[in-house]
């Protein structure tokens, strides 16, 4: 059976460091013992809590490990819709600029604090902080700015927007609004160690190891604690990809996330796996000004790049179960466009004619970062452009910090990305206002399309994000290669089947049932 292989060496170092795919770096490895009665054993296979317990370090990946011991205001279930958490609901003003949202009574943190709205505010004005991935939309310039935050009454908080958000639950949803107790907001350096959630479960220090293995156990006070179904979660880090494979295989793990294509064959010949796509492979265009690479700042250089990667062939020939793609937005998301393919098609003539129309006959060359040696993706992908002259070179990083620089030296990254089911939101808080985008480029079309997605509904919304879709990939901003899967094995025996969100690549934990 053929699968696809998730690609994670060519400059994706320095793109990991930003959480974007299901669990954040780190080492270690690990396994449990035999799942008791009541106990779920969920095995990773990178830590997922490499730098501690503030929820709002990492991306929405991680939320499957954080969601044991913190809420959100709304979190995504099973079919990929944003459900109230601690909020009970919300209105928009008539032009979607302000929120106000109603939050639960019933709601108590580890700390012995009860939810507020000045809980929520104080979570919010969070978003100065550059080192929260989560918080990146929510910042200054980005697509889903908050200028201001009030509280009306104690179960009562006012957000008011930059630009207008008609789907704020799309925003505040998992990571992105996990509200964190008050001593770990007012002291954040103490979630290093201690986590101050009000989830169903709270962490067992002295049966948790970092890097290795984290143990939580039930909290019977919790507000939402009959919707859980075990007294005991387990979360052990196996980083080796046979391991993981093996631990689910024995019955060592319930279930086991994200599994190594490689090891599918073997997991289904005992145990059985569930997937999800979502993912998109391919090249973020740093550069779009030209500061690092003055090619770049032509969208007919940044074109050439699409027309002169041969998708298909790289699927076909490395990645069989992948899907080639043209576009940014995974296929079943609102605004996916099968005639981005088609219009964006493998053309190396057309690449060939963009770079002379730009003023390159003779090419261009490109440089990017590699930490280690550059993986098969990047060697295929080397000697396709080089058959219309690009040529592409691998500069081997030294150190880590200088392949997490490669966000602002290097003109393209390349790697995986969980676009998941809201690919607005990865575009506002990654793609426009992010980490690749730190030259602040601007291009009014594509602002306006980001606007109308975020700010309008129905049609209308439908019409934007396909207008967004599009023009990602004219302007070059983006230079997708493939879209691949994640997936997950679980022991039938022991649980019910795992269920993603949505599109998103990461499992919803509340959702795992007994078998």
């Amino acid at each position: 059976m053929n699968r696809s292989r998730t690609t994670t060496g060519v400059a994706f170092a320095a793109v990991a460091a930003f959480g974007l795919t299901a669990c954040g770096g780190g080492s270690g490895g690990g396994s449990s013992s035999q799942s008791a009665e009541g106990t779920l054993t969920v095995a990773f296979d990178a830590d997922a809590a490499p730098t501690g317990y503030d929820p709002l370090l990492y991306s929405q990946g991680q939320f499957t490990f954080f969601s044991s011991m913190y809420d959100a205001l709304w979190e995504t279930d099973t079919d990929g819709v944003s459900q109230p958490s601690l909020a009970t609901g919300y209105t928009n003003s008539a032009d979607n600029l302000q929120t106000t949202i109603t939050l639960r009574d019933d709601v108590t943190f580890t700390d012995g604090s009860s939810l507020d709205a000045d809980l929520v505010k104080a979570n919010l004005e969070r978003r100065t902080d550059a080192d929260l991935t989560a918080y990146g939309a929510f910042a200054a310039g980005g697509a889903s700015e908050i200028t201001d935050v009030a509280v009306t009454d104690p179960q009562t908080v006012v957000v008011t927007w930059a630009a207008p958000q008609a789907t704020p639950e799309n925003t505040l949803v998992d990571t992105q609004g996990t509200i964190v107790g008050p001593d770990g907001v007012a002291d954040p350096d103490t979630l290093e160690t201690t986590p101050d959630g009000s989830g169903p479960y709270t962490l067992d220090a002295d049966a948790s190891t970092r890097a290795s293995s984290y143990t939580v156990t039930k909290n019977a006070d919790n507000w939402d604690a009959d919707s859980w179904s075990y007294d005991t979660i387990v979360f052990t880090v196996i980083t080796d990809a046979q391991a993981l494979a093996n631990a689910v295989v024995s019955g060592q793990a319930d279930v086991a996330t994200i599994l190594d294509p490689s090891t599918i064959d073997l997991v289904e010949s005992r145990q059985k796996t569930v997937s999800v796509g979502g993912t998109i492979v391919g090249f973020p265009v740093t550069d779009k000004t030209g500061a690092i690479n003055p090619a770049f700042g032509s969208v007919e250089v940044r074109q050439a790049l699409i027309y002169a990667t041969d998708r298909q062939a790289l699927v076909d020939d490395l990645h069989p179960g992948a899907r080639a793609t043209s576009q940014l937005f995974p296929e079943g998301t609102e605004g996916f466009d099968a005639g981005i393919d088609t219009e964006y098609a493998y053309d190396p003539d057309k690449a060939r004619q963009l770079l002379a129309d730009a003023g390159y006959p003779d090419g261009i060359e490109v440089n990017l970062t590699v930490l280690g040696q550059p993986d098969e993706d990047a060697v295929a992908i080397q000697a396709q452009w080089a058959e219309v002259g690009i040529t592409l070179t691998f500069v081997t990083a030294t150190s880590t910090d200088q392949a997490f620089a490669a966000v602002s030296t290097d003109p393209i990254l390349f790697g995986p990305f969980g676009i998941g089911a809201n690919p607005a939101g990865f575009v506002a808080g990654v793609v426009v206002g992010g980490f690749m985008n730190l030259q602040q480029a601007q291009d009014p079309d594509i602002s306006a399309a980001l606007g109308a997605s975020l700010g309008t509904t129905g049609d209308t919304q439908a019409q934007a994000l396909t207008q967004l879709n599009t023009l990602l990939t004219e302007r070059g901003w983006y230079v997708p290669v493939y879209e691949d899967f994640t997936y997950a094995g679980y022991n039938a025996d022991s649980m019910g089947e795992p269920s993603f969100a949505g599109t998103n690549n990461y499992l919803v934990l509340s959702a795992i049932q007994p078998a």
